[in-house]
């Protein structure tokens, strides 16, 4: 048996959009950088929402009486409170819930507290998938279906279902609600209303990806998805996460929840949220809680506008390149939120970096957020090159 060191390591292989994203880097400020899912201004640089400057610039007044102990292994009650009402609204059923590193980290937390559920439960996965889907379920040890999301190039239940009906045992099924991410095409309400069937009908557990509340429709409409699913008696958690509709994305700021029937239910679910998380990072960095609380609590009127202006945006970009490229593209950019995936091949997307200085994941995944719209024809002028 060789000696445990450095060398006995496995090869390391880069995330493929954070690799993207310095190459595009790399290329300087004249390159069109469509890699990691960041909301751009205009002049290429991260956007802070109105309503979250105001917040800062509030907190900012407050920092020396701040507190730096250790908070709250469940995170801030405030924050909590504000995604709840965000969430569900005034009328939240009972929830369980602890702040997170970011939607990721709400994301590691669910999936682990279902296999405690059932340590040989099935996660049926719909690919394409966000790329760090697959990773999160790799480091739980669970097991994972993967199904197809598409079918005829749109976004279909069939995989879902038809998983839950030949997998023997207990099944989680992991759903991103708005906004899919790398598609950027949804179900619709009725896809919805299928696929709720189909778990109920299972008697599976749904864990729900809220990653982009706001960006594809208001707020309470995105939530829709989630709200039917916390109605229907399914065993429903929830994984928010506050980097792009808060655009804080460095704080990494996010909420696990899980819709629960009573008080002691409750108290069970956040203990054992509460012992994941402690054997992951202990509790989440609080900065980006606050920033939330404030922004929900005195600055709520302003964030709808921020929100609805970065929808008219994204859907600006969409529509200026689908007027500009084939047509044969139109069903891929028809979509919703921050991404898109283009009918590229490897090669093309390799000559777009190296000829054109545009930059995007080899999958053709593309984050039209990142591009300036004073920029969207030139991308569309360089893919045709290509």
């Amino acid at each position: 048996m060789p000696v445990a060191s450095f060398a006995t390591l496995p090869s390391s292989k880069p995330d493929p959009i954070f690799a993207a994203a310095k190459a595009a880097k790399a290329a300087g400020s004249q390159a069109i950088n469509g890699t990691i899912g960041v909301y751009m201004d205009e002049d290429g640089k991260p956007m802070v929402f109105p309503s979250v400057r105001s917040a800062l610039e509030d907190l900012g007044k407050e920092l020396s009486g701040r507190s730096y102990s250790y908070p709250a292994l469940t995170g801030l009650a405030e924050f909590r409170t504000v995604v709840h009402q965000l969430i569900f609204g005034k009328n939240a059923p009972m929830l369980a819930s602890i702040a997170s590193t970011g939607g990721t980290g709400a994301l590691s937390l669910n999936i682990r507290l279902a296999k405690l559920m059932d340590p040989a439960i099935t996660l049926i996965l719909p690919v394409p998938a966000w790329a760090n889907h697959a990773p999160l379920c790799r480091s739980a040890a669970i097991t994972v279906k993967e199904v197809s999301y598409l079918e005829n190039g749109l976004p279909s239940t069939r995989g879902v279902i038809d998983a839950l009906r030949t997998t023997d045992g207990n099944c989680v099924v992991l759903l991103q609600v708005g906004c899919h991410n790398p598609l950027g095409l949804d179900l619709s309400s009725a896809q919805w209303q299928e696929v709720l069937e189909a778990i109920k009908q299972k008697k599976a557990v749904a864990l729900l990806d809220l990653a982009y509340q706001g960006f594809s429709g208001t707020p309470e409409e995105d939530a829709a998805p989630v709200r039917l699913f916390a109605e229907s008696g399914i065993v429903t958690l929830i994984s928010w996460s506050a980097s792009k509709n808060h655009s804080i994305y460095s704080e990494r700021c996010g909420l696990a929840c899980a819709v629960v029937s009573d008080e002691n239910t409750k108290i069970e679910v956040e203990g054992h949220y509460s012992t994941l998380t402690r054997g992951i990072h202990s509790a989440a960095a609080t900065f980006g809680q606050s920033v939330v609380a404030r922004v929900q609590q005195a600055h709520h009127d302003q964030w709808l506008k921020d929100v609805a202006s970065a929808r008219e945006m994204l859907q600006r970009k969409r529509t200026m390149l689908m007027e500009a490229l084939p047509a044969n593209f139109h069903k891929a950019v028809d979509g919703h939120g921050m991404f898109a995936m283009l009918p590229l091949t490897e090669d093309q997307v390799d000559r777009l970096a190296a000829e054109q200085k545009v930059f995007m994941t080899r999958d053709g995944r593309i984050n039209i957020a990142g591009i300036p719209l004073k920029r969207i024809e030139e991308l569309a002028e360089k893919i045709g090159k290509v």
